[in-house]
């Protein structure tokens, strides 16, 4: 006895088996996307190799260097742990990247550097973060609340003395064309001087300063930095120029007959 299938039947148990198959080549699919381990790669944390990110150019800092070796400002960051370097805030904050690009030095003092905590004054008061201008002197500090340095605080306390800085290169740009205009050209030069010694800070305003300077007779120019080496390069071992010899050419027996 046959059984016949109604057309419309067979119609739908193709569809689903096609749909199934559907189903396990999306999954298969799926499947070899994911990481080995079966577990999809963390995104947005620091050291995850996530290209997107930016991470801020903390250095450390050498047990007992000199601490008057920023051109400008130094911003010294003192963890209370190692692990405080790995889950900061501070590792991506996107003013500090912007306090980097104006030259503000950025390193981290680790907390088994015991001379250098004391130079700062910040012995027994980690976690902390102190500013020190180019003669050495502490400027501003941040202090932990209850154990911790609020990433916030610090980006605030950087922010305002960049803020002043920027306030006193506009009254000393205003100073130096007033005193240009009226004829005192020494004081003039001493502040257009200043303004392009600290251009890294404001470089537009460097700039106008230059510009300042060569109308009163005094040329300054931008040193170029020297190139890196690249480690793996090695030279070349030294060829010859000399002309190379021909061989002589083979003598061909005579043939007689």
């Amino acid at each position: 006895m046959t059984t016949k299938v109604h057309p419309r039947a067979a119609v739908s148990l193709l569809t689903r088996a096609v749909a199934f198959l559907l189903l396990v080549m999306i999954g298969l699919s799926v499947q070899g996307q994911v990481p080995r381990g079966g577990e999809a790669q963390r995104r947005g944390g620091p050291g995850t190799g996530n290209p997107d990110e930016h991470l801020v150019p903390w250095k450390f800092l050498d047990k007992g260097a000199t601490l008057t070796n920023a051109p400008i400002i130094s911003l010294y960051w003192l963890p209370t742990s190692r692990e405080e370097l790995q889950r900061s805030p501070l590792l991506t904050s996107r003013s500090l990247l912007e306090a980097d690009l104006r030259c503000v030095s950025l390193l981290v003092v680790l907390p088994d550097d015991a001379a250098t905590l004391e130079k700062l004054g910040a012995t027994g008061k980690l976690p902390a973060a102190v500013l020190m201008n180019a003669q050495g002197v502490v400027i501003r500090r941040v202090e932990n609340s209850r154990g911790v340095l609020r990433p916030a605080a610090v980006e605030q306390m950087v922010s305002d003395e960049l803020g002043v800085r920027d306030e006193a290169m506009y009254h000393d740009m205003a100073e130096a064309r007033k005193r240009a205009a009226s004829g005192d050209k020494e004081v003039a030069i001493r502040l257009y001087q200043k303004i392009w010694d600290d251009r890294c800070l404001f470089p537009l305003a460097g700039t106008e300063a230059q510009r300042g300077l060569k109308a009163l007779g005094v040329i300054v120019v931008e040193v170029p930095k020297p190139l890196a080496v690249d480690p793996g390069l090695h030279p070349l071992a030294p060829t010859s120029t000399a002309p190379q010899r021909k061989p002589p050419a083979e003598k061909r027996p005579d043939n007689h007959n």
